[in-house]
């Protein structure tokens, strides 16, 4: 049941993250499903005990850099030392595409293990801005970005 309903859930907790800090709803499908693949990936892949699921965290960052270029990281970290494996899927096969799903929506994406056990897994979504809508002075969201840009 909780592999069944722990991707969906934390699709919708990033998606109300997404809406909070404002990022273009062009973004936001790809973000959604980065956060499926790299959950059930977690859920498929790590054995969490006869008794319970595999634990992970998942974590959302907005991040932005000197050109002002931004991105959504998304982190998720679990107990499992194994990294994981971009796999080219056999014809017909049901599985083995979620890396490559990743991996087509996302700027870049890795793994590096955590000091104590465990590893965390990364994908960085490009956001860009959402073109102006119609009456938008363009001259003033030009400025406004161009202000933003040199904080």
């Amino acid at each position: 049941m909780a592999n069944e309903t722990a991707p969906r859930l934390t699709r919708a907790l990033a998606d109300q993250a997404l809406q909070h800090w404002g990022v273009p709803r062009s973004v936001r499908p790809d973000v959604r499903l980065v956060v499926m693949e790299l959950v059930t990936n977690v859920l498929r892949h790590v054995k969490g005990g006869a008794d319970r699921i595999p634990v992970f965290d998942i974590a959302l960052d907005l991040l932005a850099d000197s050109t002002g270029d931004a991105a959504v990281r998304v982190l998720v970290f679990d107990e499992s030392a194994q990294m994981p494996i971009r796999r080219t899927p056999a014809p017909g096969a049901e599985d083995s595409r979620g890396l490559l799903v990743v991996s087509g929506l996302t700027r870049d994406w890795g793994a590096f293990p955590l000091p104590v056990a465990g590893k965390a897994v990364w994908a960085d979504i490009a956001v860009a801005a959402e073109p102006p809508r119609s009456g938008t002075d363009v001259r003033i969201v030009a400025r406004v970005l161009g202000a933003v840009r040199d904080l």
